[in-house]
């Protein structure tokens, strides 16, 4: 059969058709197109042997996964937790889940808050283990920087999607401590914006005190015309509500230091008073108290009022130190 020109034609472009899969097959080869998988990743802290809910408590700085084939970073999501502790269960610091390459670098600041210490690590990941840790690329990777004291880093690789794929440990490393600034710690950005957190602070190492230091006290409350007090909450200064089952906080027990009391009070109207303390004039109040020879515990006294500001004052063994409330307001009135 004589072949026309379609026909010619028609040959042509499949030819050019194939030429383009050919191209952009080789295009997908070299992009490593094929060893995309759906990767996340978080930050956890592990003191081992510890109990205390505050222990292993870091503040992360910086942290960003690297691959240096094409240049992609991940970093931690905006609103991941930076304050993280050992404490099972407690939040991680973590990052954004990615449908792109493995990394191959990791580069991690942080400050350990019982250790008073700044830390830097900056490696090259074993790429090829962690492909063959996994077992089945297509059920992603998740990606765990498990840090613990004096610098100790360990980079694991779980599969959410495979309970029985486990935790399998990629490689050890150790950090290195560097030089840090108060600085680091107390400012946070927001919106564009740089805030700090603890504006009164002086030290790096009032930093670690304000957040994890303990000290036994209690609170008392003379309220006006001698109403009843309904409930009292309490927040530390890492934003943790300090209350537990039954908590009245009106007996000395062993605490942090209180960022913030609220109190809820009176008989037949209802009212609500808070107080937020400064964290360098409570810190220096608790420890001037506690060099004090002396075995009785501290306590906060409330002073409250319907029409006027409440007043606070810590004392211990006759010794009394007032303490300002940073955001002063009149008590609320509750609705009826």
């Amino acid at each position: 059969m004589k072949k026309t020109v379609i026909d010619y034609l028609n040959f042509c472009l499949a030819g050019i058709f194939i030429l383009l899969v050919i191209l952009y097959g080789i295009t997908l080869v070299k992009k490593k197109e094929f060893d995309k998988l759906s990767w996340s990743a978080k930050i956890i802290s592990l003191e081992p042997n510890s109990s205390d809910e505050k222990s292993g408590m870091l503040k992360i700085l910086d942290a960003v996964f690297i691959n240096t084939f094409n240049q992609s970073e991940n970093r931690l999501e905006f609103d991941s937790p930076k304050l993280i502790v050992s404490k099972k269960g407690s939040d991680s610091a973590y990052f954004w889940t990615q449908d792109d390459l493995l990394p191959d670098s990791l580069s991690v600041k942080y400050y350990s808050v019982e250790e008073k210490k700044f830390y830097q690590l900056n490696v090259r990941l074993p790429l090829d283990k962690m492909k063959t840790l996994l077992e089945n690329k297509s059920l992603g990777a998740d990606l765990k920087v498990e840090i613990q004291p004096e610098g100790k880093v360990l980079m694991m690789v779980e599969q959410s999607k495979n309970k029985s794929f486990g935790s399998k440990l990629v490689e050890n490393f150790q950090a290195k401590e560097i030089p840090g600034i108060l600085k680091m710690l107390v400012y946070r950005k927001y919106a564009g914006n740089e805030y700090n957190e603890f504006p009164s602070l002086k030290e790096v190492s009032d930093y670690s005190d304000i957040l994890i230091q303990k000290y036994l006290w209690g609170v008392k409350i003379e309220t006006e015309d001698a109403e009843e007090i309904s409930e009292i909450s309490a927040y530390a200064f890492d934003g943790k509500s300090m209350r537990t089952d039954n908590e009245t906080f009106e007996d000395a027990k062993r605490r942090n230091i209180p960022n913030r009391i609220l109190i809820d009070w009176g008989n037949t109207q209802k009212y609500g008073s808070s107080y937020s303390f400064d964290s360098q004039e409570i810190l220096d109040a608790f420890k001037e108290l506690n060099m004090m020879k002396s075995s009785e515990p501290v306590f906060i006294t409330f002073k409250l009022f319907k029409n006027e500001h409440p007043k606070a004052e810590i004392s211990k063994g006759g010794k009394t130190i007032p303490l300002k409330d940073d955001y002063p307001d009149l008590p609320t009135k509750y609705a009826q």
